[in-house]
């Protein structure tokens, strides 16, 4: 058995099978890193790792549905909750920054360390770019910091996210 082994070694080493990577693409292009999205047995996505969100959210309902545009950011444990239309985060996971009567007044996320803090004492810093909207979508455009660990962010699409009390939720930045 031993033998049998040893040259079966002996034929991959011949083949090339442990040889040292193949070198980069001329011009220094690289592939894009491949983000791991793993699916269980029963096809839907496992948990990723925790993220937190900046959105713009805007009022839905009509007659006693309070009329506010909000600016919050949302604690997420399972990152991929956040870009989740159904999902509706506990309020000790939001922390409002602005809220207004006007319409289409949201906060300015952008320019200098800010930071929210949530009820459970816990404070989200951020640093954004000053033109961070001008970016590409999902460019790294900042950096965040809640106390337990950094967070680089990124600009996102301001596709729907999240609803929150009679709220649809805008994506405009997120860090993981």
């Amino acid at each position: 058995m031993f033998g049998f082994k040893l040259v079966t070694i002996a034929a991959l080493l011949a083949q090339g099978a442990f040889s040292a990577p193949a070198p980069a693409p001329a011009g220094g292009d690289l592939a894009a890193p491949v983000l791991e999205e793993r699916s269980d047995f029963n096809g839907t996505l496992s948990k990723r790792g925790e993220g937190i969100h900046l959105f713009n959210c805007y009022p839905i309902g009509g007659e006693g549905v309070p009329q506010t545009w909000l600016s919050l950011v949302v604690y997420c444990a399972n990152d991929a909750d956040c870009s989740n239309i159904g999902y509706s985060p506990p309020s000790s996971n939001v922390c409002v920054k602005q809220q207004s009567s006007t319409p289409n007044s949201y906060w300015h996320w952008e320019g200098s360390w800010q930071g929210c803090t949530f009820s459970s004492g816990t404070t989200f810093s951020w640093n954004l770019e000053a033109l961070a909207q001008n970016w590409a979508n999902y460019s790294p455009v900042g950096q965040g910091d809640n106390g337990f660990r950094t967070f680089v962010g990124y600009k996102d699409d301001k596709s729907n996210g999240l609803g929150y009390n009679y709220h649809d939720c805008q994506k405009i930045y997120y860090f993981v």
